[in-house]
């Protein structure tokens, strides 16, 4: 969720540096300038600022004219018109131009901080429904998760069943198989669903960053530490924070996951005691359950995560999933890219049920995508010769699929992946669920670097 930044602009300097002061000690985030011009530039930089305390009286452009600027290109800022010049008809002109407040100086400074405060709740409320709304426009329910299988009717009823309790889940499936998909599902069926879910995916964070990421900092804590920060952690409080290819978190790190699920609380780094935290978290990874157990966590972390044990099917085992799954893409592509797909050749089910589909459900909602994004307006129908160019293998050879070797699935999963993310590493380690050391070797290996 967005902090609450402030924007402080008035040409006494003395002013705005007593101000920023003052509402930094209260943990806002504050910008300042000292002209309307200046203003301006900073809010184009800083797209994030939900109130500006706007001086009335300034050289070459006054907060009325400043105030107009701002309601035009940031609406969504809420404006308080700050002089030494107060008068019932400038505080009415101001309020009419839409500030949402008017105070005069010498200003009282629990006045201000008061009036700060509502525009903060306001704009965390905002932000909160805007995450909400968010969440069920993806429509993350149970029953909105595409699958007619008797397989996943298993995963859904004890999905359900965890999504009552509060314990720990651990989601275990191949890459491309819907893990956070089914972990925001748990969420918003559980009593914490209007609470924040955090995702965070612990194979695309540096080593070294993820403890400050995951816990936090206190300003001054080490080099760069130039303000203090909540971690990810304190940003899932009373919610539910998802922690993705946990197996690739470095071992001393996952001690500090151990004594937030034992005993609920966090230390950020430079702090010397702990902070109570009230939080759910659901694990997930790509590997096997004797995998992880035996080499990647350690185990008394593991059997505190994986009090409940989800382990989603990959795609090849719930092939009656398919037509389902294909329908439900055209709809949605046809959506993005303004076609009129209406389905698929006899033949198009007959090519996927016989693929292997290494990548999951992902692979194959991207299939679809590149089909529909390249096809003329006018195209009804998908075929199988459409397929032939965007799959691993030809319909020519129909036993091709099954004799891969693992080295070319390999170079075919990070082909895609970095074409899907358009050449960014970072995120191409993401999609593929390993870490970015891994996907270096597997690049220099395969001289596609």
């Amino acid at each position: 969720m967005h902090k609450c930044n402030v924007l402080v602009v008035d040409d006494d300097e003395e002013l705005v540096n007593a101000v920023k002061e003052l509402l930094e000690r209260k943990g806002y985030e504050v910008n300042t300038a000292f002209s309307g011009k200046e203003a301006i530039e900073k809010m184009s930089s800083f797209p994030q600022i939900c109130a500006a305390l706007l001086d009335l009286v300034m050289p070459m452009m006054d907060g009325f004219t400043l105030l107009d600027k701002v309601k035009e290109n940031h609406p969504e800022t809420n404006a308080i018109i700050i002089t030494g010049h107060g008068t019932v008809p400038n505080a009415v002109e101001a309020i009419k131009r839409g500030a949402m407040d008017f105070i005069t100086k010498p200003f009282d400074k629990d006045l201000l901080l008061k009036k700060l405060e509502v525009i903060k709740k306001t704009h965390e409320l905002e932000n909160r429904i805007t995450e909400l709304k968010g969440l069920l426009s993806e429509k993350y329910g149970f029953e909105q998760i595409i699958s007619s299988s008797r397989v996943m009717g298993s995963v859904f009823e004890k999905a359900t069943a965890a999504a009552r309790t509060d314990a720990s889940v651990f989601i275990v499936g191949e890459t491309g198989t819907g893990k956070e998909l089914l972990a925001k599902a748990i969420h918003l069926k559980s009593d914490r669903s209007n609470q924040p879910f955090i995702a965070v995916n612990c194979a695309a964070i540096p080593k070294e960053l993820m403890e400050s990421e995951l816990f936090g900092y206190k300003k001054g804590s080490f080099t760069g530490a130039m303000k203090d920060h909540d971690g990810l952690f304190m940003a899932a409080n009373m919610g539910t924070i998802f922690l993705d290819e946990i197996g690739e978190m470095p071992r001393d790190l996952q001690v500090k996951i151990l004594r937030v699920l034992e005993e609920h609380k966090i230390r950020p780094i430079g702090y010397t005691s702990e902070i109570q935290v009230n939080i759910r978290i659901i694990a997930a990874s790509n590997r096997s359950i004797e995998q992880l157990k035996n080499t990647y966590l350690r185990e008394d972390l593991f059997f505190r995560l994986a009090v409940v044990v989800i382990e989603l099917p990959p795609l090849r085992e719930r092939r009656e999933d398919i037509p389902l799954l294909t329908q439900y893409f055209i709809t949605k592509f046809n959506e993005k890219y303004s076609r009129n797909i209406k389905g698929v050749t006899e033949g198009v089910f007959t090519s996927l049920y016989r693929y292997h589909f290494p990548g999951n459900i992902r692979e194959l909602e991207n299939l679809i995508e590149g089909i529909i994004a390249i096809s003329p307006p006018e195209k009804e129908t998908i075929t199988e010769k459409d397929l032939k160019t965007h799959l691993l293998w030809q319909e020519t050879k129909p036993s091709e699929h099954t004799l891969l070797s693992l080295e070319k699935l390999e170079r075919f999963a990070l082909g895609q992946a970095l074409r899907e993310s358009k050449g960014n590493k970072s995120k191409a380690s993401e999609i593929l669920g390993i870490s970015r050391d891994t996907l270096y070797r597997k690049l220099k290996q395969f001289g596609m670097e």
